[in-house]
């Protein structure tokens, strides 16, 4: 903590400089972490740095000022389509119109530029600090005006500054003076070139349409997807952007959402369908033939069935891969295999030598035996695969609770819930789940909501 004042003078001018560093609390509150005056080496730049923030530039001004082709963005803005190549799109009419209006529009490419230049604004799990700068300017010994740089991570751009009137002034000079008169030159970032700005606000502008770009790759296959019309409303169709929670499949995987009178109001069917070779995809047969034994099964699953009825912002989804309405990376995710079940019964056995040898390990061995489980043995059920193999994906969702849950019902009418996310599951809390801890609680339910316990 510094209590010394600043007087760095001219002939009528002077400015005090002040230099608050900020930190983030564990209860993600700010404070005032330390404070001092920052003495220039040197008051010649001090004129200079006096015009420029008086010399106040709009963000308009700024972007016109960067050079980005704004006249390739306006005439030609399809041309743009090539700078893009971070995921694997095939163009076709739908999304090059969508694309192409996105492109086009200046506004996009201003909004990308201001995320840009406050991108290091905030905390985050890495950064625990941000730091502000704040010149008060005098003249004849009056306090005349007040600037105060951008709060951000410490070493960062700093623009834009803002005057006694909340101004903003988006003059890049500022920094380089600035830093420059402070003798911390390295701390200044100027902007990047026009051409990897062009190319960085393209890709952004890419990356925020990405989802809906993936929907439209769907128009691909839109007759074969349009099959479906037979026995189902199509509400959505799209491509699968992403792998983790429902498939890994190494082909483009496409779904339609369906409904029908058949089905409860918030209950749809995901069809998903892998693309094949000779430019088709996997065969809409199996859905229409299956469908109706695979909806009247999870339709008479009691407890999830009264829920629904009772609460309507959940939305019930049945899973359909295919040729069946579970995949075998579903399965491996909760079940694993035999292979595993063997690690994790080598690995049970290779912890007996602490016992055999009076060692008392440094880790606590329940734990770390269940730890692995879940990693060899998934619910460790240890169902057989042909079981496994007739179980039906379900996952349940509310936008207004924010609550999400992954279920299998099992060919014996038992109903095994995977996942759960949220402050609970159904009319279940976590703490009803106490025994089994976490976003992977693996508990079987019969058909009416009773749990089974394990054998």
């Amino acid at each position: 903590m510094f209590s010394k004042v600043l007087f760095s003078q001219t002939t009528k001018h002077r400015i005090e400089i002040t230099y608050n560093l900020y930190a983030n609390s564990l209860e993600d509150e700010e404070y005032l972490y330390d404070t001092k005056k920052i003495y220039p080496k040197s008051s010649q730049k001090l004129h200079q740095l006096i015009n420029e923030l008086n010399t106040i530039k709009s963000f308009n001004a700024l972007f016109s000022e960067i050079g980005i082709d704004t006249l390739r963005i306006l005439n030609n803005p399809q041309s743009l389509i090539k700078l893009y190549n971070e995921h694997n799109l095939t163009w076709n009419k739908q999304q090059l119109n969508y694309i192409t209006e996105k492109l086009g529009n200046l506004e996009t490419y201003k909004t990308n530029l201001a995320q840009l230049l406050d991108f290091d604004c905030c905390y985050h799990m890495h950064q625990w600090y941000r730091d502000e700068y704040i010149i008060e300017l005098y003249k004849d010994g009056k306090l005349i005006n007040t600037y105060t740089s951008r709060k951000s991570e410490p070493d960062s751009r700093k623009i834009p500054w803002k005057n006694q009137e909340n101004e903003k002034n988006y003059n890049i000079k500022i920094d380089k003076i600035f830093f420059d008169l402070i003798d911390k030159p390295k701390s200044y970032h100027k902007l990047p070139n026009k051409s990897y700005l062009t190319n960085f606000l393209v890709k952004q502008l890419f990356r925020s349409h990405i989802s809906t770009l993936y929907k439209l790759s769907a128009y691909d296959y839109s007759d074969e997807l349009n099959e479906l019309k037979s026995d189902f409303e199509i509400l959505d169709i799209g491509e699968f952007f992403g792998r983790g929670r429902y498939i890994d499949y190494s082909q483009r995987t496409f779904y339609a959402r369906l409904t029908n009178s058949k089905m409860l109001p918030n209950v749809n069917i995901m069809f998903s369908a892998t693309e094949e070779e000779g430019k088709t995809i996997y065969s809409r047969a199996y859905i229409k033939n299956e469908y109706g034994n695979i909806l009247d099964r999870v339709q008479n699953i009691e407890f999830i069935i009264n829920y629904l009825k009772q609460n309507p912002s959940t939305q019930l989804d049945i899973y359909y891969f295919n040729d069946k309405p579970i995949n075998d990376y579903n399965i491996y995710s909760f079940n694993k295999n035999p292979i595993e079940w063997k690690k994790q019964a080598k690995y049970i056995e290779s912890l007996k030598w602490y016992e055999e040898n009076n060692i008392e390990p440094s880790f606590d061995i329940n734990k770390a035996i269940k730890s692995s489980e879940k990693i060899h043995c998934g619910c460790n059920y240890r169902f057989e695969k042909n079981f496994a193999d007739q179980g039906i994906f379900i996952e349940l969702k509310d936008e207004i609770s924010e609550e999400s849950s992954v279920w299998f019902l099992l060919p014996d009418n038992t109903v095994l819930l995977y996942i759960m996310q949220g402050e609970k599951v159904l009319n279940y809390d976590f703490s009803r789940f106490e025994e089994f801890p976490g976003m992977f609680p693996c508990i079987l339910f019969d058909l009416k909501g009773n749990i089974i316990d394990r054998k």
